[in-house]
């Protein structure tokens, strides 16, 4: 471990000197599981989020990397450090927070979901008994603090969160990024644990992930050693494991070092996109998808785990057979990165192109090796245009279906992709039948058509945020035709703008809530429900998440918690009718969107410029039109 904290040399399992020459501190380093760092039967460990931290801030993508790679992953999965300070009755996390909240909160959504499903069962108690003891100290005997206590703007919410494993009620946080990040992580325990046996199994990996715990006496011997982790040294990625391989593997052919990275560096240059990407993150996931298309011939995924030794003997396997497989690799990098749109990397087909972005932005990472092994292979496989555009529009289709549904899990997916493959490199399919054999091989598992509408009467935001995007925006597109941009105007729906000083960016129409998030204005309270704030809230909590409450708009922050009309301030104090202050445009719900021409009730005579009140049935009869758009835009057959 030497290499990973240079000039800091930790040692496992000792306490060692580190010296720079100035200054000389006591350091621990060790592997511990994460069974030992939230342990069931220690009672008074805590961890403590010092004041100076930021807040938690993993997203959605975060959050999922980390299930999928515990998930996939085989027992003793290294999960990162943890830097601490301060005695075992408290110690302060200076680095590793998100990771260790985010294993928390992984606990919880199994425990709530273990006593919701399996009342009565023996094993689900006795887990969920254990983890209240993982996530509370036993201070007081009544199993009510939690053992990682957050800063103050998070920790009110997860005591109320870890609240409900004891019974206590869940409060009204629904607008709090924690409370968002926990709902995704329920979705995900409750999308890809279908039974007790796959909860308790990952349960299990959860406690046997393994930890780099990091301790220093003093908290400015944490920043120092904080400092030599994330700016003096790096450990080695499986990416530069892999690039030795290679170079190794080419040299047996007397293949010149120079030549071997040359090709290495080109593949690189494809994958890397615009942004700086120090852990090769797109290159690994080429590499994963890479083996799974073309040289797996089971239906299950490599991981980064395996990924090493099976590159190993297929590199030594390649070269002694003379194939120069690093060029092969470098002809299909340019594919993957045409299909996972890495810095807007293209076919140079419009329709196609499109198709892929859409894919992309219904994230769709378990069709790549399919949709990779598809495009290499096209010519083989004799697929022209329209067969092409037909397997994208159906995996779009499936998609929407699946993020929506939540039903298939990712993991079923990934197989059936994989089954898909198999079945068509091994037989003499072409044409029309590849299609067919994809088709056959995912409607097997796709959400029906009742789950789907079933689904689609539910909440759909909170689900996935970026599927409600696209649909939306599909809507607009194919049922609407983009009137408001059919006269010269560029279709501007997928644009995005540069914010911070352009180090991010974000889509200029973004989704507006008609009804609005977040606490109810009294205006709001008295057209919904005559001032009845309870009511009200209710039919928030209810219908606020509805597609048929959502439309699209470039003025998000400016319409806000506006009244949807307002006598008063015609012109910018409503939803319906604000206009932009430079120029004076209709820009509100008015816009000319298709999205908005289904706001008013035509049955009661009503129209957009007329229409006073956006009511509870109006957000229903709307919900119900939006649902026969979607059955209709992503029907299977």
């Amino acid at each position: 471990m030497g290499n990973v904290l240079d000039p800091l040399v930790l040692s496992r399992d000792h306490m060692i000197d580190a010296n720079d020459g100035r200054i000389s501190m006591q350091i621990s380093a060790e592997t511990k599981k994460i069974s030992e760092l939230l342990p069931i039967a220690v009672k008074t460990l805590k961890y403590v989020i010092p004041s100076f931290q930021r807040p938690y801030s993993w997203k959605n993508e975060q959050i999922e990397q980390l299930f999928i790679d515990i998930k996939d992953e085989a027992l003793g999965y290294y999960a990162g450090n943890i830097l601490v300070t301060g005695d075992e009755s408290a110690l302060n996390v200076i680095d590793g927070q998100q990771r260790l909240t985010t294993i928390s909160l992984f606990f919880l959504a199994i425990g709530v979901k273990l006593k919701c499903d399996y009342p009565t069962d023996k094993t689900a108690d006795r887990i969920a008994y254990d983890i209240e003891r993982q996530l509370f100290i036993d201070a007081t005997g009544s199993y009510d603090v939690p053992r990682i206590h957050l800063l103050a703007g998070d920790q009110e919410l997860y005591s109320n969160l870890l609240g409900t494993l004891v019974g206590h009620e869940l409060g009204r946080y629904g607008n709090r990024a924690l409370f968002k990040r926990y709902k995704f992580i329920q979705e995900l325990v409750d999308s890809e644990f279908s039974n007790l046996s796959e909860l308790d199994s990952f349960y299990t990996k959860l406690m046997e992930l393994e930890v780099l715990k990091v301790k220093v006496p003093e908290l400015g011997d944490a920043f120092n050693v904080f400092s030599s982790l994330n700016s003096k040294g790096l450990p080695l990625t499986l990416i530069d494991l892999l690039k030795g391989e290679f170079i190794g593997a080419a040299s047996l052919v007397n293949e010149p070092c120079d030549k071997t990275l040359a090709k290495w560096d080109k593949l690189s240059a494809l994958l890397s996109g615009s942004e700086e990407d120090t852990s090769n993150r797109v290159v690994t996931q080429f590499l994963l998808n890479n083996y799974d298309a073309f040289e797996e011939t089971a239906n299950s995924s490599t991981t980064k785990s395996k990924a090493l030794s099976q590159y190993q003997r297929l590199l030594s396997k390649k070269y002694q057979q003379g194939e120069d497989y690093l060029g092969t690799l470098l002809k299909r990098a340019r594919v993957f990165a045409a299909i996972s749109k890495v810095d807007d990397a293209s076919f140079g087909d419009e329709k196609l192109d499109s198709k892929f972005a859409s894919l992309v932005r219904l994230e769709s990472t378990q069709a790549f090796p399919l949709l990779l092994f598809v495009m290499c292979e096209r010519d083989r496989l004799e697929l022209d245009d329209e067969t092409l555009v037909g397997i994208l529009d159906f995996l779009i289709s499936f998609y929407v279906r699946r993020n929506i549904v939540l039903t298939p899990k990712s993991s079923n997916i990934r197989a059936k992709m994989l089954a898909a493959i198999r079945e068509i490199g091994n037989s003499d399919l072409r044409g029309v039948r590849v299609f067919d054999a994809i088709r056959k091989s995912l409607i097997e598992i796709s959400a029906s058509d009742a789950q789907f509408e079933a689904a689609l009467d539910q909440p759909v935001y909170d689900k996935n945020k970026a599927t409600t995007r696209y649909v939306l925006i599909d809507v607009e597109r194919r049922i609407g035709h983009a009137p408001l941009f059919d006269k010269g105007r560029r279709d501007s729906l997928d644009s995005y703008e540069s914010i911070n000083g352009g180090r991010s960016s974000r889509p200029i129409w973004s989704i507006e809530h008609i009804l609005p998030e977040g606490p109810l204005p009294d205006w709001w309270v008295d057209d919904l429900a005559d001032g009845d704030r309870e009511l009200a809230e209710k039919i928030q909590d209810e219908c606020v998440h509805l597609f048929g409450n959502l439309t699209l708009t470039p003025y998000n922050s400016e319409l806000g918690q506006k009244r949807f009309s307002n006598p008063n301030d015609p012109d910018h104090g409503s939803k319906r009718d604000y206009r932009d202050p430079r120029t004076g445009s209709l820009v509100g719900l008015r816009s000319g969107l298709y999205l908005n021409a289904s706001i008013p009730n035509d049955e009661a005579g009503e129209t957009l410029e007329t229409k006073a009140v956006w009511t509870e049935e109006d957000i229903r009869r709307r919900n119900n039109l939006f649902k026969q758009y979607a059955l209709k835009l992503y029907n299977l057959g």
